[in-house]
């Protein structure tokens, strides 16, 4: 079999380590990474430590190399999709750039497929992210062998899916143990589709080298749906805890000006969307997701296990969430006296 040769731009992340790790282990497969280099990468792979950020250091770290794939973690705007459009023009055969499902508006449209209404008004990140998109797709018309690849939210084994969490997930993790309740937006009850990055991994990978792929747009989404409840039942179950919830409107959490919950819940995590498999059965001939929310949870605390030093606990955001449910159960008690 022909060697492939790989390069991903960015490789350590958590889509990115899974799928670099998962192409490493193809002989046939010659993988670099692109990066800053702060972690290490398998034996053998190839790395190239580089802010793609500095002016030229791209265009000079890959001088003269012609790829059978590029995958493009570290593409957040217009200008970047088009610097690597510059750069990358005839040096490969293709160009997957990894957006987002956060690019739609999910406001209007329940069931969701590639050609589904974008504009999301409330995210930022996903308005940078169509854009980005939109220079691809222009590309694309005059012959750049551009893929665009839509994840939905994707964890892996230092963080899980949560609702509202501090500066990592260990914050909600930690008040789950001590017996402390933990805010999660709306009632708890709108699904949300999320895909393990080793899940995500073995679908994506084989789109590379399919020239059927090249000028496609697909969502690359798990059809297995949960609620945010159920994915924090789960986490409680696991500890061993009673799970104690503070249901607060997403509305009302956005009113905060500690944290970007705007982005984050207005823009994404309240609305319940379903995702058409369509696209993905046609390019993906054996699509899978074997990873659980149970399973999911189960990576996450036995990676935790192994690694203490992960476990880093956030006074600030354990003040806060203490503080704004005294508060917000003090307005219910008047709610529900006055009214």
């Amino acid at each position: 079999m022909e060697t492939k040769k790989i390069l991903l731009i960015g490789g350590t992340g958590t889509i990115s380590s899974s799928v670099m790790q998962l192409l490493s282990k193809d002989i046939n497969n010659e993988v670099t990474v692109l990066n800053r280099g702060t972690k290490e990468v398998p034996a053998n792979v190839k790395q190239i430590i580089c802010d793609v950020k500095e002016p030229g250091a791209l265009e000079r770290e890959t001088a003269g190399d012609k790829y059978d794939a590029i995958v493009d973690f570290l593409v957040y705007d217009a200008n970047t999709a088009s610097q690597r459009v510059r750069i990358f023009n005839g040096r490969t055969k293709q160009y997957f750039f990894i957006s987002t499902v956060v690019t739609f508006n999910h406001e209007n449209t329940v069931w969701l497929n590639e050609n589904s209404e974008q504009k999301n008004r409330f995210s930022r990140y996903g308005q940078n992210k169509q854009a980005a998109e939109d220079v691809f797709r222009h590309a694309i018309a005059t012959g750049f062998p551009a893929v665009i690849v839509r994840p939905s939210q994707t964890y892996s084994m230092d963080r899980i899916p949560l609702s509202v969490k501090g500066k990592n997930c260990w914050s909600v993790v930690s008040r789950i143990m001590n017996g402390k309740s933990v805010i999660v937006h709306g009632d708890g009850k709108a699904i949300w589709h999320m895909m393990h990055a080793d899940d995500f991994a073995y679908n994506f990978i084989q789109m590379i080298g399919n020239p059927q792929a090249n000028g496609q747009t697909v969502n690359i989404v798990n059809p297995a749906i949960v609620t945010w409840d159920m994915i924090y039942q789960e986490i409680a179950s696991q500890l061993g805890k009673k799970l104690r919830i503070c249901h607060i409107s997403s509305d009302t959490l956005a009113c905060t000006s500690k944290y970007d919950h705007i982005e984050t819940l207005l823009g994404d995590k309240q609305f319940s969307n379903m995702y058409s498999k369509y696209q993905m059965t046609q390019l993906i001939p054996d699509f899978r997701c074997e990873i659980t929310l149970q399973t999911g949870v189960q990576k996450y605390f036995a990676y935790m296990a192994q690694h203490p030093e992960c476990k880093i606990e956030d006074p600030d955001y354990d003040a806060w969430c203490d503080s704004l449910i005294k508060d917000y159960r003090a307005f219910m008690k008047i709610i529900s006296t006055k009214y």
